[in-house]
């Protein structure tokens, strides 16, 4: 510069040597600092108006501004014209060098932190959606450890964070073979070493373990293992699933047999009027236990769909409104009165109060009861009916109490007592389907009420069912 500049010297203002072609505005180190490093800048000699500098501002740490700046040269006749030949350019430039390798320095560290966050964030992502989800998700490096396990796998295995801080595998080995259930207390039933490959254990059946504690479950597990030597284990709790496996087929079990017992009653005495004469009085008994069996299908029959009707709704036919509780008892009592039992029902007062129901359905549930209660009083024990109002957890309910002086239950039936097609009398002697009390509960559970019972064996049962009331109703 010095060389193709003659009058050039250190210290002088740049104005007063160079035209600043670009950029025109940069008048002061200020004007320079907001002028992109990244921008060309072009100035042109005054003393010399043929030669024409090309280049670069650098801002340095100091706040001073370094231009690296190269004449334009189209031809060695113009690299004469200024006194210039080849060896006046350096085959490097040290101080250029080290600016641009720090500026590439500078970029790729902005952008390994800008890679790094995107990362952290994903991770976080991925993180919240694990611990979003509802099944276990467990993953072990290589040499055992563990790398990461959401809630939902701890919460199954009755684990803290703190456990697994330094946990390995064979350490959660044997506290998973701790809480196995009884059948499956084997050495060797779970192995979190075994390597598998990454579609084998995905596609195929999963790993069925049955748990004692922290709580019973079943809990279906998967695993795969990854190139690098990770293991994964994706943990599902189908409990609920066996459960519901379990409850169909011992119902359609129940329904068969109950459905096979009039049948089989319809089917052999219609055989035997077919087949042989018999006298007036004997075949009209027979067709009238076929007309008693054939009752008794179409009942358990319509009780079936109602149950099935009212599960599958889940209350979304129900026509709730406010009806007086009076009215309820009295039309529930009166259709009682039509068979051939002569006993009444023993009404108590009931308050002037109204409830919250669907009168045809609650009706339904109250018919039920009271039906029960004078099935299962063989010996003509008294059946009563009395009604109270009660506030309890910030409602109030209408309380109806069916009591018998029956049979009664034992702690074992009465447990029993809310599934579908269980009796507790065994002998077959009383008539029944086994429905009532489940579509009472059914009923019951969709009016937001409840229902209850109290047994002793050979001393009763006492139904108790709660109806809603609208808010602000006087309690009687």
């Amino acid at each position: 510069m010095r060389k193709a500049l003659t009058t050039l010297e250190i210290g002088s203002r740049l104005e007063q040597d160079f035209l600043l072609v670009r950029p025109s505005e940069a008048r002061n180190v200020d004007d320079w600092r907001q002028y992109g490093p990244h921008e060309i800048c072009t100035l042109h000699s005054r003393t010399n108006p043929v030669l024409r500098l090309r280049g670069n501002a650098e801002i340095m740490e100091d706040g001073c501004v370094l231009l690296l700046l190269t004449p334009v040269l189209q031809s060695a006749e113009q690299m004469r014209q200024h006194g210039l030949n080849f060896v006046d350019f350096a085959p490097h430039d040290a101080v250029g060098e080290m600016i641009l390798l720090s500026r590439s320095m500078r970029t790729s560290l902005d952008d390994s932190e800008k890679l790094a966050m995107r990362l952290q964030r994903r991770t976080e992502q991925l993180n919240t959606i694990l611990e979003l989800g509802q099944d276990g998700i467990l993953l072990l490096d290589p040499s055992g450890l563990v790398k990461h396990a959401n809630g939902v796998f701890l919460s199954m295995l009755g684990l803290s964070r703190t456990d697994l801080s330094r946990a390995t595998a064979p350490m959660l080995e044997t506290h998973i073979r701790s809480l196995l259930a009884a059948e499956q207390e084997s050495p060797d039933y779970f192995d979190l070493s075994t390597n598998c490959s990454s579609t084998d254990e995905q596609h195929g059946d999963p790993q069925l373990i049955r748990l004692k504690h922290p709580k019973p479950r079943i809990i279906a597990m998967r695993k795969c293992s990854s190139r690098d030597g990770n293991h994964a284990f994706y943990l599902r709790d189908v409990t609920v699933e066996f459960e519901v496996d379990r409850m169909k087929s011992e119902f359609l079990a129940a329904a068969a047999h109950e459905l096979r017992t009039p049948m089989v009653s319809i089917f052999g005495f219609t055989e035997l009027l077919l087949k042989r004469d018999f006298g007036p009085e004997r075949r009209t008994d027979m067709l009238e236990t076929i007309h008693r069996q054939s009752g008794l299908l179409v009942k358990m029959i319509n009780e079936l769909l109602d149950l099935a009707r009212i599960e599958s709704r889940r209350g979304l036919d129900l026509k709730i409104s406010e009806h007086p509780l009076v009215e309820l008892v009295e039309l529930s009592v009166r259709g009682l009165m039509r068979g051939e039992d002569e006993r009444q029902v023993v009404v108590g007062e009931i308050p002037m109060v109204p409830v919250l129901i669907d009168p045809e359905k609650m009706q339904l549930a109250l018919n039920n009861l009271l039906s029960n209660a004078f099935k299962y009083s063989p010996q003509g024990g008294e059946v009563t009916l009395t009604a109270g109002c009660m506030a309890q957890e910030g409602r109030d309910y209408a309380l109806l109490e069916v009591r018998d002086q029956g049979m009664g239950m034992t702690p074992e039936q009465l447990a029993r007592a809310f599934e579908r097609f269980y009796r507790a009398d065994a002998s077959g002697n009383i008539p029944g389907t086994g429905l009532g009390l489940s579509l009472v509960k059914e009923i019951a559970e969709l009016h937001k009420g409840r229902v209850e019972l109290e047994s002793v064996a050979g001393r009763g049962t006492t139904a108790r069912l709660w109806i809603p009331m609208p808010d602000g109703s006087p309690l009687g």
